[in-house]
């Protein structure tokens, strides 16, 4: 079913929410050959993502109050946006009234499933909204994933084209180096973190985007590390990469031996490399993101050491006996995340099960 579908945006979480709405937009175009307009507030930002402005993908920037809609089949709201007044009104009044779905925030917690699916009618005119969530079971909406992604990371893993990629980036890690990845909020526990690595016994090399973790960086080193330059403390490296297209940070967290993300998109990311990952949460008022970990870890299931990590992660516990837990136990680690990533793949990917939520209702 070719459909034209306009997806909004507004950004909160800097990269993350941009980041689901492009790749939903690129892969319902591209895979699925629907007509897709992606409406955002901030295009500017789909340039460092990768994004061609001459691509299938139709970009827009947040319409005013006066324009006159195209006629779209599909309506997606990204995390509960509220359409703009000429676009909420064809919801309500037109003669041909697009399906209005709300894509919401990923989520482990149980009750999303039964929330999953359901529609409900706006009181004051009728409109009707669908709520998608995505998750990690078969009763929800499922994770983002191109067709080709995980026979692309096979491919990539270990080959000469991994190798040249790093070289690109000016990462020349050393024979017994542990190579990591760093994107994070300004609330990790980094100075603690960068303590226990610089004081531990085998050399970590830490690669962080250009614009994380400046402030973090600049007080433990006492300077900010210029673009490919390393900074070193006992057996810390911290390196500074660029910020990274959406297909070369795929290859990035493909690469290393452990991947810290935060948020929603590049910890989707990291399920997909099927490599050790600890994933922070954004933070949300009453300790909501806690339950959030919470019920991610029950999902995950990898053990306490895992656990223990990632609540230190996020504040709640010392970081220093956490690190050197988790550190101990990595290498035996890797076989868990690999089946958790493996068994995720096994289930049809969100645009999928999308496309065929959107027919079922049209």
């Amino acid at each position: 079913m070719n459909l034209a579908a306009r997806i909004l945006c507004r950004v909160v979480d800097n990269f993350g929410d941009a980041g689901v709405a492009w790749r939903l937009a690129r892969q319902l175009s591209g895979e699925f050959g629907w007509q897709v307009t992606l409406t955002i507030d901030r295009p500017e930002l789909l340039a460092r993502f990768g994004a061609d402005p001459r691509g299938a993908v139709r970009v827009e920037a947040w319409p005013g109050d006066d324009r006159t809609p195209r006629a779209d089949d599909v309506l997606i709201g990204a995390f509960g946006v509220e359409p703009p007044p000429p676009l909420r009104a064809a919801l309500a009044g037109a003669a041909r009234r697009p399906l209005w779905v709300n894509l919401e925030h990923l989520s482990a917690e149980n009750w999303i499933e039964g929330c999953h699916g359901l529609a409900s009618v706006r009181p004051a005119d009728g409109a009707i909204e669908h709520f998608f969530y995505p998750g990690f079971t078969a009763a929800s909406g499922g994770l983002l994933r191109e067709r080709s992604l995980v026979t692309r990371r096979d491919a990539f893993a270990d080959s000469p084209a991994q190798r040249e990629f790093l070289e690109r980036l000016g990462v020349a890690p050393g024979r017994d180096e542990r190579l990591l990845t760093l994107f994070c909020y300004p609330d990790a526990p980094l100075a603690e973190w960068f303590d226990a690595l610089a004081g531990g016994t085998r050399t970590h090399r830490v690669l962080v985007p250009r614009g994380t973790a400046e402030e973090a960086i600049a007080a433990f080193f006492g300077a900010s590390p210029r673009h490919g330059e390393s900074l070193r403390r006992g057996a810390l490296r911290v390196q500074r990469i660029p910020f990274l297209s959406h297909d070369d940070y795929d290859r990035l967290l493909w690469s290393a031996d452990l991947n810290f993300v935060r948020g929603e998109d590049s910890w989707i990311r990291a399920h997909w490399a099927a490599r050790p990952f600890v994933w922070q949460p954004y933070v949300q008022a009453g300790q909501a993101h806690h339950v959030k970990l919470q019920a991610f870890l029950g999902r995950l299931d990898a053990g306490p050491v895992v656990d223990t990590m990632m609540r230190a992660w996020s504040g709640a516990g010392a970081i220093g006996p956490a690190w050197a837990a988790f550190e101990a136990a990595l290498p035996a680690l890797v076989p868990a995340y690999r089946a958790w990533s493996s068994s995720l793949a096994a289930q049809a990917d969100l645009a999928t099960r999308l496309v065929e939520f959107c027919a079922d209702r049209l």
